[in-house]
């Protein structure tokens, strides 16, 4: 402190000036930075949300659609009597029935099927061999042996032989055999049903589609003929399968209508890709003859939270995903990052040290439903029942801004998860962040040169002040102020300080002048008395009432208009009309509010209470067809008008930001706008509340209900183009 009481006036006020200006630049700028990054973080988060809870919504939807869709199929005659005659078939072909449909099934006929031949078991081997174990043990660890995948069924054998290796079809087209020409009672059963059941997995996007002997645990028949076709859930290759749980959990389940579901899984008749299903009993009358089951589509589910790979349509920009992780921690849906940059995903998965096996089926399988582990802080907290928003590292181990919950689906445990990494999200944020350190730089030079320069200008003055004061104090002075007899600085200071005087009183009148322009302005954007508060220096005030009346105007053809006149003539124009209609509005004081594209906006009895509300903005309606008359006859043009009125319980709110604006929400104006929407061309549309208040005094016809969604159904009532009301001072509604 003894130093800076040392320092020279110049020093001193040098110093004062940096510190000042600099110290409340950091501190606007670290507001503003802290302020940004607040406002920006909760809008993401509610846009996650939305996400989030929107691709939820669907993927219950779609969910209780299959269910719906699997438990109607299963009643359809169609399937059950396929399932009754592919029993019976299947029975024979392993010799459990009589191959004779009148013998009896104690004859030889039962078991006097031969085994099937030599040459058709080797042509089976060779497909299990050569097709289907090459490309399985790329998926599983270990080697597949043919005896423990072989079918040991008599009936097996021969329909995989028939409809798989003797095939002629390549793999994953083994469904487009129609009828294997063995003459069986199977294959005519087969070629009579297949092409319907075919088309139906096509129609619906199942994956698969099976039809399975109850008893037995067979799959008497499927769709796409894999390994599993014709052996036993039971006691087949397959009975440790997900697919054998959700056929045993229908026969401890076995009421007509229960539908089974069974998570993801890795199933090895589809090469070990990941695979859910859906099963359901088919009875025949009360008798169940088998069990319906589907094998879940990945794609759907995909195509549903991807929005069908189009993230930035769904607002997620170039990193946001949808995705879901089941209660064991795995993905049941695939990376956005592997479907657009599969290497680059992997690379990041191998960085966070994910294992290398995983690496190699993820890139095999070309997928990462149950491979990709997700055991995050949003993920926890969605199995503990929590639904919310934080910023977290997601699997990759990168931040991202991540919203979670849980799906709503019968007989699985997923949570959701919407998430968009930190960077993108907060790329506003860095470039707001480098243009005020920019700005900060540049002001800092600026403060620097103003300050030693108003230093060196303040220690002059002074010292020309000090020197004429003395003057003064010695009896030199003229009658009039400070003056000095020379033409000197003090002087000019001296004549410049009266000038300044001068223009101050000038600006002064020129402030006041513009402060009563600015207040006319101001009361045309919002009501007296929210004017008032703004001018006592509120920022936000809110507006409230059960009773007030709002109108939306949609003026049609107005952005025609621009085609036919230049920018300036056209922005004339359109202020002449917009300034008529304000104009008609003021004159029943009604509050006209800045228009949106073609809609203009009015509503009265919000800010100042008014009995006559409703009246009011009708008339102003119907002054504003009388108007739009006079500027199509005017300018030789034909615009058109259709108008929605509500009464009810309004709200309000001007906000003093960067703009003023008054914005206007609740139900009332909801109502309105629909209402507009809803009005055809040539009508004023009002509610029952309106009716009720002006019915006496126009004349109505009841229209079509509104439908709103968060509403219900609405009576409307309109007025039509020349109907005129019942008093005679009231225009008719000529429109365009």
């Amino acid at each position: 402190m003894l130093g800076l009481k040392q320092l020279r006036i110049k020093s001193k006020v040098t110093i004062a000036l940096l510190s000042v200006s600099l110290g409340s630049v950091g501190i606007i700028s670290f507001l503003t930075w802290q302020r940004a990054r607040n406002i920006l973080t909760e809008r993401i988060f509610e846009q996650l949300t939305s996400v989030r809870s929107s691709k939820s919504a669907e993927i219950e939807s779609y969910f209780q659609f299959m269910y719906a869709q699997i438990g109607t199929l299963a009643e359809d005659r169609t399937i059950v009597t396929a399932m009754v005659e592919f029993n019976r078939a299947f029975d024979r072909l392993d010799g459990s029935l009589p191959l004779e449909e009148n013998s009896d099934p104690d004859s030889a006929n039962v078991s006097s099927l031969p085994p099937i031949p030599a040459p058709w078991q080797q042509s089976l081997k060779n497909y299990y061999t050569q097709e289907f174990f090459p490309r399985l043990s790329q998926n599983i660890a270990g080697k597949p042996i043919f005896e423990i995948y072989q079918p040991k069924q008599r009936a097996a054998q021969y329909l995989q032989y028939h409809y798989i290796a003797n095939n002629p079809q390549p793999v994953g087209k083994k469904d487009e055999l129609m009828q294997a020409n063995d003459g069986s009672e199977y294959s005519q059963l087969h070629s009579l049903y297949h092409p319907l059941l075919r088309n139906l997995i096509k129609q619906f996007g199942y994956y698969d589609l099976f039809l399975i002997d109850t008893e037995t645990g067979n799959i008497v028949y499927s769709v796409y003929k894999e390994t599993d076709f014709g052996t036993s859930l039971k006691d087949g290759p397959y009975a440790n399968s997900n697919f054998a749980e959700v056929v045993e959990a229908v026969r401890k389940n076995p009421e007509p209508g229960t539908v089974q579901i069974i998570d993801f899984d890795s199933y090895r008749p589809s090469y070990a890709a990941p695979a859910a299903f859906f099963a359901t009993p088919i009875y025949d009358g009360t008798r169940q003859v088998g069990i319906l089951a589907a094998q879940l589509p990945v794609d759907r589910i995909n195509d549903v939270l991807t929005g069908k790979q189009n993230w930035q349509n769904e607002g997620l920009g170039n990193s946001g995903e949808v995705y879901l992780v089941g209660a064991d921690y795995l993905m049941r849906s695939v990376s956005r990052f592997l479907l657009e940059d599969a290497e680059g995903y992997l690379a990041a998965l191998q960085k966070v040290g994910t294992p290398e096996d995983n690496l190699e089926s993820i890139k095999r399988l070309d997928t990462s439903i149950l491979l990709q582990t997700v055991k995050t802080e949003g993920v926890l907290a969605a199995f503990q029942g929590k639904s919310g928003t934080q910023i977290i590292d997601d699997y990759r181990c990168i931040p991202v801004l991540s919203s979670y919950d849980l799906v709503d689906i019968k007989g699985v445990n997923w949570a959701i998860l919407a998430e968009i990494d930190l960077a993108e999200a907060y790329q506003p944020l860095y470039n707001l962040q480098q243009y005020i350190l920019t700005i900060t730089v540049v002001l800092v030079f600026i403060v620097t040169s103003i300050a030693i320069v108003a230093a060196n200008a303040l220690v002059k003055q002074i010292s020309l002040l000090i020197e004429d004061s003395r003057k003064i104090a010695g009896g030199d002075m003229q009658a009039g102020g400070l003056q000095s007899l020379a033409q000197d600085e003090l002087s000019s200071l001296v004549e410049s300080f009266n000038e300044v005087i001068q223009n101050l009183k000038e600006q002064q009148e020129l402030v006041i002048e513009k402060e009563r322009e600015n207040e006319k302005l101001l009361r045309h954007i919002v009501p007296k008395s929210v004017a008032d508060r703004l001018k006592n220096g509120e920022k936000k005030i809110v507006n409230s009432t059960e009773q007030a009346t709002v109108l939306v105007v949609n003026i049609e053809g107005l952005i025609y208009l621009s085609k036919r006149w230049n920018v300036s003539e056209y922005a004339d124009i359109l202020h002449e009309l917009m300034n008529s209609f304000n104009e008609a509005a003021e004159q029943l004081d009604v509050l006209s509010l800045a228009p949106i594209g073609e809609l203009y906006f009015a509503v009265c009895g919000l800010a100042v209470p008014r009995i006559d509300h409703a009246k009011r903005i009708m008339d102003l309606g119907f002054e504003i067809v009388e108007i739009l008359q006079v500027f199509n006859h005017k300018y030789g043009v034909s615009l058109g008008v259709s108008i929605g009125i509500a009464t009810g319980e309004m709200m309000a709110a001007a906000i003093d930001s960067k703009y003023l604006n008054y914005y206007l929400w609740g139900q009332t104006f909801l109502v309105a706008v629909h209402l507009n929407h809803q009005a055809t061309l040539g009508t004023i549309r009002v509610t029952e509340d309106v009716y009720e208040s002006v019915k006496d005094l126009y004349r109505f016809e009841e229209s079509e209900s509104l439908q709103i969604p968060e509403l219900g159904s609405l009576k409307t009532w309109e007025i039509h183009q020349d109907k005129t009301d019942i008093q005679d001072h009231t225009p008719k509604l000529r429109i365009g």
